[in-house]
């Protein structure tokens, strides 16, 4: 039978449950942010308010939102000052600031510092064991750098292209030090030097042990708030994965394009889907949580 997700506007216990939600955790590229990472663009790239209208609607009411994203740092610092928000979790939950201004906190997951040599961050152990070549060897013409987006980063290394995460991780098994392949979901470079890959994917390669929930979990502990207080928003099986430290996961409706998606969700009572695609869906969770608290 094909896997279907319940679309959370017509889910009554879900949405009653959204009266308790205290903080959203969200993901960005294909949820929050339009075509070209902007948010005066819809899926599509046509230009749209609804998702800016959302974000002030959200803020004037005081509502919590926390970027939950694989960019990096210093991305993620300006994303937040430019949208009003605060605290952020980046990398995939690598790197965790917990308000604006404040030093980062990092996740090494299984790692037990063993793994790297002096002076050596884990993005350079990771470098230095040869993932990304063993990737590209095994993988010739169907997985690259993610550029620009591979720059500036702590823990991460981030990819594009289209291969098989099982046959991945077996070659991230091979390698020295445990190292873990995650599928972000599917992204739309304006070009790539890719060759025969139609549906893009955008791949990290992270200390084994390193995902989204943990770094949730260390947030909820530090807000001194329960999982029953928090829900999250995504496109991709690691965003599918949020449902292990949040009240549900709300994807956007994109998202189910995607068949891996689809299998992730299935392995979960509490992921919900949107009508809207990307930033139009996002917004529709926007006004359904704002409806819910306000009674």
């Amino acid at each position: 039978m094909p896997v279907t997700v319940p679309l959370l506007a017509k889910e009554p216990a879900a949405l009653a449950a959204l009266r308790d939600v205290e903080v959203l955790y969200t993901d960005l590229d294909g949820t929050l942010l339009g075509k070209g990472g902007s948010v005066f663009t819809d899926v599509d790239g046509t230009p749209s308010l609804v998702v800016a209208e959302a974000i002030a609607e959200l803020n004037a009411a005081g509502f919590t939102i926390v970027p939950c994203s694989g960019r990096n740092r210093l991305q993620l610092s300006e994303i937040t000052r430019l949208l009003g928000w605060r605290g952020f979790l980046a990398e995939l939950g690598c790197v965790i600031v917990p308000d604006r201004g404040a030093e980062p906190l990092y996740f090494i997951g299984d790692w037990t510092g063993e793994e790297f040599e002096p002076g050596e961050t884990p993005y350079e152990a990771i470098e230095r064991v040869g993932a990304v070549e063993a990737l590209r060897e095994a993988f010739p013409g169907r997985i690259e750098y993610h550029d620009p987006h591979h720059l500036d980063r702590e823990v991460t290394h981030v990819l594009r292209g289209n291969v098989d995460a099982a046959a991945a991780q077996r070659v991230m098994d091979a390698l020295p030090i445990p190292v873990a392949i995650a599928d972000n979901g599917i992204i739309h470079p304006p070009a790539t030097t890719l060759v025969g890959v139609g549906e893009v994917h955008a791949y990290h390669l992270m200390p084994k042990g390193v995902r989204k929930p943990r770094g949730i979990r260390f947030d909820l502990d530090r807000r001194m708030l329960q999982p029953a207080q928090a829900m999250s928003a995504g496109d991709s099986t690691s965003d599918v994965a949020m449902a292990e430290a949040t009240a549900m996961v709300v994807l956007v409706a994109n998202a189910l394009d995607d068949p891996a998606v689809l299998r992730a969700a299935a392995a979960h009572e509490n992921v919900y889907a949107t009508a809207g695609r990307g930033g139009a869906g996002w917004a529709e969770l926007a006004e359904l949580w704002m409806a819910a608290r306000s009674g």
